[in-house]
């Protein structure tokens, strides 16, 4: 939630500081209230008025001129102006990451670093709800049910942030707000119409039961996927359909003065065509319930419970298979693999998996000393697996985790802010093992901030990555073939990482900059091997640690807003990738080379300009250079533009803005796997707002 970011000296200004409960008069009185005493450093009072806080980094609020991280923000008002269609559009307005399309309802999200079909590493909040699943080792994006009218802010942490989210903010982090019940009323109806099948629609309630505020969603989503191509010759029949239906429900309820209690409950099922040549259809399943108590003391000092439930259920739909189909012998044949053995069907019509997780966290807030801020919190979690496709067994497949952490900022001069972030983590199959973050951010001037950070980071391995055991079994003692098996020995994934950021505020404050320089070092990172086993192709994939990587980079973003009607933001981005994996281990050994896949340039700019007129005109432009998908196909280097123009009405109190959206205005470009050819897409977009 966004709160005031100023550090108060008075008990009304830590009031304002912390409650969730005054989220809008939060916004209003930092800006009117000038009389509130303020502590002189790197605050916002003397030349950043406008700068909004994050929390991302350390669980506290926070001016970007005070983070020990590159935090990238992207705001209602950013949305609003920009071209995107999907949650995973915005993703392009963000130095390093890289966003694709799998298929046609497969969608990936990664940063600067080895994005296959399911990206790790990168933790994905949903007001604080991790939605990351362990199955996957990834995040589904089809299932999270948020769209983008849900959405208030995004916060994205450049960098590993695992001493405040855990293990599986890697490489970075994401932290999805949605709205506020409180900052709308009434009916809001949406729908999008436009090539490739594209077909939209949402409804959202706001309002009040009693003392309780809230808001009911309910959207539908569906496209066609990738068109049929002629690949080096072949025709491919792409079939990537997708839809997804979902429901949600957020609460809010204020019952003293000190206390608040939010909570929210959504489902959502998808129909989605998976595969690269060949293709199946995958139901998914979701639901999830979550609540959040949030008390502020007296002192000023808060204290917060969480607790959440998430659970995804999954049918692939695939084609039957009979031992004989597969080896294209009869089993009267001479040449049939086992003799006296009859044959069989081995691959069933569907394969089914369940996983699920709950997770409670309690978090403190703590101002011990007038220069010194801490946020303490200890976390249980308990994740469980199911699918005899994946792990060889009809049994689920369990662990629990506990997490403790605690992330202090020191004010320690009138120029100098200190950070430190702790985590102590313990999983059943990995131990105990700290992660640590430690950064100095120093004002040289008041519109000039440096920063020098430190990371030691480690990531468990997921369920999948440690339990894994993907084979087809003519019966109990005949394996025909093994896909994935997990090495019994696996370790955690280690990072070590140095950086230096700059924060500047040019041109009477209407320019900001944001610079990061940064070495990555990751170490025993999971991937797969191959090696002999005794199947019928004598080959298996080992999932181990077989990968380095050394990742040197350069960020920059920056925002021009001088007034409402214009925005201008723009990004680049360097990386190079030196590292090595080791892709067979027997019987011969062959280390490959992984700095192919570098995405080494990216860039981005948004305009966007609304007239008098209320007509505003938006444009998107993206380039990435020529790069390797791993697990994927070649991308050449491509510039992507996208323009959106709308227009507002106001009609007796209710709202209505026509918008028209063109994605990819050029030519087609190799997104995932080369025969998918993303084109030219028309949306018509509408909206009414209905107090």
């Amino acid at each position: 939630m966004s709160v005031v970011p100023i550090i108060m000296t008075t008990r009304a200004g830590r009031l304002l500081q912390l409650s969730p409960m005054l989220l809008v008069a939060s916004q209003v009185l930092s800006a009117d209230l000038p009389d509130v005493q303020h502590h002189r450093v790197l605050t916002e009072v003397d030349f950043l008025v406008e700068i909004p806080p994050v929390s991302g980094p350390t669980h506290m609020d926070q001016t970007l001129a005070q983070t020990p991280a590159s935090v990238t923000r992207i705001d209602r008002a950013t949305i609003q102006a920009s071209a995107a269609v999907g949650l995973i559009d915005l993703f392009r307005l963000v130095p390093g990451f890289q966003t694709y399309f799998v298929d046609g309802s497969r969608m990936g999200v990664t940063y600067h670093a080895l994005g296959d079909e399911y990206p790790r590493r990168l933790e994905v909040k949903v007001d604080g709800r991790s939605v990351y699943e362990s199955l996957f080792s990834a995040v589904d994006w089809s299932t999270i049910g948020v769209t983008l009218d849900d959405i208030e802010t995004i916060e994205i942490v450049r960098g590993a942030n695992v001493a405040a989210d855990g293990s599986n903010a890697f490489l970075a982090s994401i932290n999805i707000v949605t709205r506020s019940p409180l900052l709308d009323s009434g009916w809001v109806v949406e729908s999008q119409l436009g090539s490739g099948d594209i077909r939209n629609a949402r409804v959202a309630y706001t309002g009040t039961l009693g003392p309780l505020s809230h808001r009911t969603t309910l959207s539908f989503r569906s496209n066609d996927g990738f068109d049929d191509v002629i690949f080096r010759g072949q025709p491919i029949s792409v079939d990537d359909s997708s839809k997804n239906s979902s429901a949600t429900f957020k609460g809010l309820w204020t019952p003293t003065a000190s206390d608040s209690v939010e909570f929210q409950v959504g489902l959502s099922d998808s129909d989605l065509g998976i595969g690269e040549r060949e293709y199946f259809t995958r139901k998914l399943s979701y639901k999830y319930q979550y609540a959040n108590w949030s008390r502020l003391m007296n002192s000023g000092n808060a204290l917060q419970m969480s607790l959440y439930h998430n659970d995804l259920d999954i049918v692939d739909e695939v084609t039957p298979l009979f031992l004989s189909e597969a080896l294209g012998v009869a089993d009267t044949s001479p040449y049939w693999p086992l003799p006296g053995l009859p044959d069989k069907l081995v691959i069933d019509d569907r394969n089914r998996a369940e996983s699920e997780r709950w997770d409670i966290e309690l978090r403190s807030i703590l101002t011990p000393l007038e220069n010194l801020r801490a946020v303490t919190g200890v976390a249980l979690r308990y994740d469980s697996v199911k699918g005899q496709e994946l792990f060889d067994t009809p049994d689920p497949l369990s662990e629990t985790s506990h997490r403790m952490y605690t992330n202090l900022e020191w004010t320690r001069s009138d120029r100098l802010v200190i950070n430190a972030g702790l985590i102590l983590e313990h999983k059943d199959s990995a131990g105990s093992y700290f992660s640590y973050r430690f950064a100095g951010n120093y004002q040289l001037q008041p519109e000039h901030i440096f920063r020098v950070a430190l990371n030691r980071s480690f990531r468990s391995p997921t369920l999948l990555e440690s339990r894994q055991k993907q084979v087809v079994r003519y019966n109990d003692t005949i394996i025909l073939d093994a896909s994935v098996i997990s090495d019994s020995e696996i370790n955690n994934e280690k990072l070590r990482s140095i950086e230096i950021g700059y924060a500047g505020y040019l041109f009477d404050q209407k320019v900001s900059l944001d610079v990061r320089l940064f070495r990555e070092q990751l170490t025993d990172v999971i991937n797969e091997r191959r090696t002999g086993y005794p199947d019928l192709n004598n080959l298996v994939n080992i999932r181990d640690n077989t990968d380095t990587l050394d990742i040197d980079g350069l960020e920059v973003q920056a925002l021009y807003k001088p007034n409402q009607q214009v925005l201008l933001r723009a990004h680049y981005s360097y990386s190079d990738i030196d590292g090595e994996t080791l892709y067979t281990s027997s019987p011969i050994l062959e280390i490959r080379d992984l700095g192919v896949h570098s995405l080494k340039h990216g860039a981005g700019v948004l305009a966007s300009y609304r007239f008098d007129s209320a007509i505003t005109l938006s444009a998107m432009t993206s380039y990435n250079s020529a790069t390797r998908h791993y697990r994927g196909g070649d991308a050449e280097n491509h510039t992507r533009i996208d323009l959106k123009a709308t227009k507002s009405w106001t009609v007796d109190r209710s709202s209505v803005d026509v918008s028209f959206t063109v994605q990819n205005a050029g030519e087609p470009y190799r997104d995932f796997y080369q025969h998918h050819q993303f084109e030219t897409h028309y949306i018509l977009g509408f909206r009414v707002a209905m107090p």
